[in-house]
């Protein structure tokens, strides 16, 4: 039993090699062919349209002639869209109000301009005219009005004066 069961392992291994061999050489084939054709040998106009498989071109695999020439006339305008909806009203009769005191020396004091009726403070600023000390503007809650806050530190009189920015707010 033994001889011929060795007997028929022998007459397989034949076999086994051929198909490994098979096996190894269809494998490889396909890269072998990769490896022996290049861009190098193909003959410049050879490859046709029948060539290229559809949907392996893109843009970026033609030149900017090419792609230029693919451009085609310009159409027809499109119909007008439908008119926008009505914007916030805004910003009218812009104003600036001017208006002053005079700060006795080493001493404070304030400044009001009120906007005229039907307009708010937009914007305010106050200063004293004759120095570069601290001074502060507030605007109260109705936004009609705006105060302008200083300290005079000099041994002169100074003016303050503040500036107010009003306008119609829609």
């Amino acid at each position: 039993m033994l001889n011929h069961a060795l007997g028929t392992v022998r007459r397989g291994i034949p076999t086994i090699v051929i198909a490994g061999v098979l096996v190894v050489a269809s494998a490889t084939s396909g890269a072998t062919a990769a490896l022996v054709i290049t861009g190098k040998q193909i003959k410049d106009n050879t490859v046709t349209t029948k060539d290229i498989k559809n949907g392996t071109l893109s843009t970026k695999d033609m030149s900017s002639s090419t792609l230029s020439s693919l451009k085609g006339a310009t159409g027809p305008a499109g119909a007008p869209g439908a008119p926008g909806a009505a914007g916030a009203p805004g910003v009218s009769g812009y104003q600036i109000v001017t208006a002053s005191a005079v700060i006795p020396a080493n001493d404070g004091g304030e400044v009001v301009a009120f906007c005229p009726a039907g307009k708010k403070v937009l914007s305010a600023a106050g200063e004293l005219q004759g120095a570069y000390t601290g001074t502060a503007v507030n605007l109260d809650l109705s936004a009609t009005k705006a105060t302008a806050y200083a300290e005079n530190y000099f041994d002169t009189a100074d003016t303050l004066v503040i500036d107010v920015v009003c306008a119609v707010v829609g």
